[in-house]
């Protein structure tokens, strides 16, 4: 697997390489004692990895989510799809036992934008933010405070400190071998205002892998709160992309999808996702033995308007004591359709699928629009009731299966 460096978007890089010195003018990397990872804030540390490379995150605001820098999950062609979390690491590897695979993550739409316009532009820090989530918890405990704040209070000179996972020392040029967990700091740090909500200070360093690692502000009550991400910086600089009040509206468009029973994704204006998940949850029963379709009307948008469709999946609880007896069909905006299930089972109880992948069938066409479930029972003497469907679609990359 590669080593995550930091690509071409961003203007510093976190790949330089310095002679050491008896005393060092940076504050660099060191790796906590084994015996502080269950204090805070470090138990909300976490490894991110995608198929092709590593960064850091952390838990926050909710045990469900987790926020790193955009660019650990923004591949050569664009967005990846959703990465493994490992949480709280201190070891030569990660355990596959201890892997979660997030489900998907929100992100800026005009980050991506930006990078295509002007791969140089400082103004890719002020965007460089995902929030990644799961259909489990992430750690044990409650999830890190949010500081909303944090751009403002990281230009005051607070105690703040860097967590993650560098990979290398940048100040010293020196590999970091393993995923053990590292601190940058405590220290008074003075962060100056850089483009947007990213800020930067000098004589403090990191290394690659490290990026999407939490910042750290301690409050008035000694309490560490998230104030923003590492995203960028040289041997003896970094580049932070500091919280704001902004970051209220990825929160909002990712509460549907952490709640125990999925809600209707919000639309929040300059926010987008790898995909989006749409329930239909209204039991309905189906007329007994009549051979006239019931439809079930899933409304579709918040994706580009002539976007199509590359991932389409049904999640899909229908309660009857014969499942022969059902016929139920998919049909997308415009009038393509998929058979998904066609009197099979004979007089199998239940008919549950649980992301059942249609994209074959049914990619390329556009993605917003009404899509709608039809389903008959074609057979009297056993009532069936649809109880739910989750209708997943991305217009990127095909979307994981949740373990």
């Amino acid at each position: 697997m590669k080593v995550l460096k930091i690509p071409s978007i961003v203007i510093l890089s976190l790949t330089g390489n310095l002679v050491s010195s008896a005393d060092p003018k940076t504050t660099s990397p060191v790796m906590i004692d084994s015996s502080e990872l269950g204090r805070e804030p470090y138990r909300f540390n976490g490894v991110v990895r995608t198929s092709t490379a590593r960064g850091s995150g952390f838990c926050a605001w909710h045990n469900r989510t987790f926020f790193s820098a955009a660019h650990v999950v923004y591949g050569e062609t664009g967005w990846e799809i959703p990465p493994l979390w490992y949480p709280l690491n201190h070891s030569q590897t990660v355990s596959r036992k201890t892997g979660i695979q997030s489900r998907g993550f929100f992100r800026w739409t005009s980050y991506a934008d930006l990078v295509a316009d002007d791969m140089t532009n400082s103004d890719n820090f002020s965007r460089d933010v995902i929030i990644g989530y799961a259909f489990k918890d992430l750690i044990d405990g409650s999830p890190a405070p949010l500081n909303r704040n944090g751009e403002a209070d990281l230009r005051q000179k607070n105690q703040t400190m860097i967590t993650g996972y560098p990979a290398e020392n940048a100040y010293y040029g020196k590999d970091i071998e393993g995923y053990y967990l590292h601190q940058t700091g405590p220290k008074a740090t003075l962060y100056k205002h850089f483009s947007g909500d990213a800020v930067t200070t000098t004589l403090l360093t990191t290394g690659p892998g490290n990026s999407g690692g939490p910042v750290w502000v301690k409050d008035a009550k000694s309490t560490w709160r998230a104030s923003g991400i590492l995203v960028g910086g040289l041997p003896s600089e970094c580049v932070v992309y500091g919280f704001s009040n902004d970051i209220r509206s990825l929160t909002r468009a990712v509460t549907p999808v952490i709640q125990k029973e999925i809600e209707v994704p919000l639309v929040v204006e300059g926010v987008s996702a790898t995909s989006l998940i749409y329930p239909y949850d209204k039991a309905t029963k189906i007329p007994d033995g009549i051979h006239k379709w019931t439809s079930f009307p899933i409304r579709v948008d918040g994706f580009a308007p002539d976007a199509a469709a590359t991932v389409v999946k049904l999640s899909l609880q229908i309660q009857t004591t014969h499942r022969g007896d059902l016929q139920v069909m998919l049909v997308a905006p415009g009038g393509a359709s998929t058979v998904v299930h066609n009197e099979e089972g004979a007089d199998g109880q239940n008919l549950i699928l649980n992301e059942q992948d249609y994209s074959v069938g049914l990619a390329d066409i556009k993605a917003n629009g009404t899509w709608f479930l039809r389903v008959q029972d074609r057979l009297k003497g056993d009532l069936a009731v649809l109880k739910s469907i989750r209708l997943e679609i991305s217009t990127e990359g095909t979307a994981p299966v949740t373990p």
